[in-house]
């Protein structure tokens, strides 16, 4: 009888490099589960930004750190980049082609409409 390896489940990290970047950090699997968390996690800081008046204008998922995915998890990730969208503030995602590259097609069509940058860095370089 083999033993299966056991699952790495996603483990997030939040930090602010900027007043108006908010990175939210992944590392491990990216699946249903951890998409609904960051989806929360979205929604929280567009909250706290409508409540607080916070200088939020974009969140950053960092996703460098993941080694896999699931279809259903960049579906809720194509929502969240929606409700950000609809209350003025970006969405971007950060070193996530490789993963992608391995999803089924239509996840790999979603990603591609998605605002995607090589590195943090690039990333806080541009916005």
């Amino acid at each position: 009888m083999s033993v299966a390896a056991p699952i790495r489940p996603g483990r997030l990290a939040i930090s602010g490099p900027r007043a108006d970047v908010h990175v939210i950090a992944v590392e491990g699997a990216l699946d249903q589960i951890v998409g609904t968390r960051l989806l929360r996690l979205v929604d929280a800081r567009i909250r706290l930004r409508d409540v607080s008046r916070a200088t939020t204008r974009h969140i950053v998922l960092d996703l460098t750190a993941v080694d896999s995915a699931t279809g259903a998890a960049v579906e809720t990730l194509a929502r969240a980049t929606s409700t950000a969208q609809r209350h003025g503030m970006g969405l971007h995602v950060v070193g996530f082609d490789a993963v992608a590259g391995r999803l089924p097609l239509a996840a790999q069509q979603l990603v591609r409409r998605m605002s995607r940058y090589p590195n943090l860095d690039a990333a806080l370089r541009s916005l």
